[in-house]
């Protein structure tokens, strides 16, 4: 069980003394410390100093700091220093029951470690044989995690929409099933994840749904975000996550239904990490 523990405090792996927080009507985000000089070229939009940065009052309204991160975003990723540009934004919250302060391309949010949501699949299948989980590969063409392992379904929320929506769309995208079968999934809580990348900061509430499946059930990737798919017995889900091979979001999601399910036996030390990873309403 210590691989599984590091695998999910894995997800807690943040140095906050190289960090400053993004505040606007309370902390948004987080700017590691080599890159808040940079800010420094729109004083209309930022006030910097060395504990803090801090979103302009004059900026009132949503579609005012839409529009000013929007011309931020784009200077940024001609800069080079955004990459993945995806045309999409995610809304901007201090807490995610808040109205969004803004919007801002996806590809963003990790350069200023402002907090995404995404909706995953915990796909099963129970048989003679036990309880086994579908896993998704991502593509080797994805921009972030190429190649490794995932839920089988999984994808941020985008502006307008909210984690039903994005889950039943995400999931004849990435695995062909159809929306009747999608909304007979369960939510099943939400965790967070806030670890340090080379992008910056990686910070996401997870909404984790379950959805059992047919013994026949074969899924079928149509927007091709999707290399292959795997149906694994819960000890080899368990294996592959303490070897590293699923994305660090994807290995917190998965872990936590195989110990919700009682596919696989737990620790105290295990239970009390994953349990400091729990968003509570």
């Amino acid at each position: 069980m210590t691989s599984l523990l590091e695998q999910v405090r894995a997800g807690r792996a943040f140095a906050q003394d190289r960090f400053v927080p993004l505040e606007a009507a309370g902390r948004m985000g987080w700017i590691r410390r080599d890159r808040v000089a940079r800010l420094g070229q729109w004083p209309a939009v930022f006030d910097l100093d060395e504990r803090s940065v801090r979103l302009r009052s004059t900026l009132a309204s949503e579609a005012e700091r839409t529009a000013a991160f929007a011309e931020i975003t784009r200077s940024l990723a001609k800069e080079g220093a955004i990459s993945g540009w995806r045309h999409e934004t995610y809304a901007v919250r201090v807490r995610p029951q808040d109205a969004p302060l803004f919007h801002i391309e996806r590809a963003a949010m990790r350069f200023f470690g402002l907090t995404s949501q995404a909706a995953h699949l915990n796909g099963f299948v129970r048989d003679e044989s036990g309880l086994r989980m579908w896993i998704a590969r991502r593509s080797a063409s994805k921009s972030i995690d190429p190649g490794m392992l995932d839920t089988l379904v999984g994808g941020g929320i985008p502006s307008g929409q909210d984690a039903r929506q994005t889950l039943v769309r995400e999931c004849f995208e990435e695995a062909g099933i159809e929306p009747a079968l999608a909304k007979r999934a369960r939510p099943a809580g939400m965790l967070e994840v806030c670890n340090e990348e080379p992008a910056g900061l990686h910070s996401e509430i997870l909404h984790a749904h379950d959805l059992e499946l047919a013994a026949d059930f074969r899924p079928r990737n149509v927007d091709g975000e999707v290399a292959e798919f795997h149906c694994l017995a819960a000890s080899e889900v368990a294996d592959r996550i303490a070897n590293g091979e699923f994305t660090v979001d994807a290995g917190l999601l998965t872990l936590d239904f195989l110990v919700r399910s009682g596919a696989i036996a737990s620790t105290p030390q295990l239970l009390a990490a994953l349990d400091q990873c729990r968003v509570r309403p």
